[in-house]
């Protein structure tokens, strides 16, 4: 694997990071962890967040090195918000856009939450759905 590239176990790491923070945030809801395979359609309905300030050049660069790695078998999880129906990226932007350009599914895991009637902060970060941004 190459070293610029985030490994499983530092995703495993900010997983439970991001895990604790919003059983933390939300009290109420009820939060637990789902390790799931997506297909490559399910990858199109993931909504989009916002990455956060980051150069384009660089962006682009580490997208075309995750796309190298792929035949070697890269595929670190992205990390999910699932709320109600409705998928949320919290991490794993580029390797989102990489699966999808590729029309590859993708491992990723989730922290589900059944509560309805709560908006999550992430949800208004949204940018719209994968296979909307990307066609």
């Amino acid at each position: 694997m190459r070293t610029g590239l985030i490994s499983t176990h530092e995703e495993e790491h900010l997983f439970r990071k991001l895990f604790e923070y919003y059983k933390k945030l939300y009290p109420k809801a009820k939060f637990r962890r789902i390790e799931r395979k997506l297909t490559p359609r399910q990858i199109g309905q993931v909504y989009y967040t916002y990455p956060g300030e980051e150069a384009q050049v660089t962006f682009e660069e580490k997208e075309k090195e995750i796309a190298e790695a792929l035949p070697f078998g890269y595929n670190t999880p992205i990390i999910l918000l699932n709320a109600g129906n409705r998928m949320f990226l919290l991490d794993g932007h580029r390797r989102v856009r990489v699966a999808w350009m590729n029309k590859k599914g993708w491992n990723a895991l989730l922290i589900y939450s059944d509560k309805r009637g709560i908006e999550f902060g992430i949800e208004k970060m949204a940018e719209g759905k994968v296979v909307d941004l990307w066609k």
